[in-house]
């Protein structure tokens, strides 16, 4: 059993170790988002970088960015796919939860003028936690990376917490691009989904 003091700097010592590899390893880290007028899916490319000699997977995890993200305008849902403790799991919010904020700010985005956006709602963290997201008007489709999605334009960056998402190539098609929802899995919603994370925090603590 390690003494307080002794446990405080060995947890200071795996924080610093965990964030110098995310540091290492985030310039690997590649998604593709594919999307029609209803529907979007965000995943990660299969042509990411596997020779890099990092644990990828890993590091999608402690970023927040595991899985695949299924967004449905018409049902007002925003599905993440995820593998816990071995099961594959559907978790759930509404596209609405997201409360945007649209300011006049702008900046310039692969050519793309964008329009900066918050909300106090990161569905990993919970409310009060504030994002921030650009999106282009003239890419008049409400989806974004991983959970994001509900503003009049694509979202070019977002920002949550420690870590920026931003595209840094954009292919347009005239064809309307048929998108697959997501069917592996128990269906759960967000809050439920927290409350289970939290139970098996306590006894993961209490087992210690």
């Amino acid at each position: 059993i390690l003494d307080d003091d002794q446990y405080s700097d060995q947890l200071k010592s795996h924080l610093r170790m965990m964030f110098s590899n995310q540091i290492r390893t985030l310039p690997y880290l590649f998604y593709q988002i594919e999307f029609n007028s209803k529907e979007s899916l965000f995943k990660k490319m299969e042509s990411m970088a596997t020779d890099s000699g990092f644990d990828l997977d890993h590091t999608a995890i402690q970023v927040g960015v595991a899985g695949t993200y299924y967004h449905a305008l018409d049902e007002d849902k925003s599905f993440h796919q995820v593998n816990t403790l071995g099961n594959d799991i559907l978790v759930t919010h509404n596209i609405s939860d997201f409360d945007w904020k649209i300011t006049n700010e702008t900046k310039t985005i692969q050519g793309y003028v964008c329009y900066k956006a918050t909300a106090e709602f990161i569905p990993d963290l919970g409310k009060g936690e504030v994002a921030t997201a650009w999106f282009a008007k003239d890419l008049p489709f409400q989806f974004g990376p991983a959970f994001y999605a509900g503003l009049p334009g694509v979202i070019l960056e977002v920002k949550q917490g420690y870590y920026t998402f931003y595209a840094d190539d954009i292919k347009l098609s005239k064809r309307e691009k048929e998108i697959k929802k997501p069917q592996k899995g128990r269906i759960i919603e967000l809050e439920n989904f927290k409350e289970e994370q939290d139970r098996m925090k306590r006894r993961y603590i209490k087992a210690q």
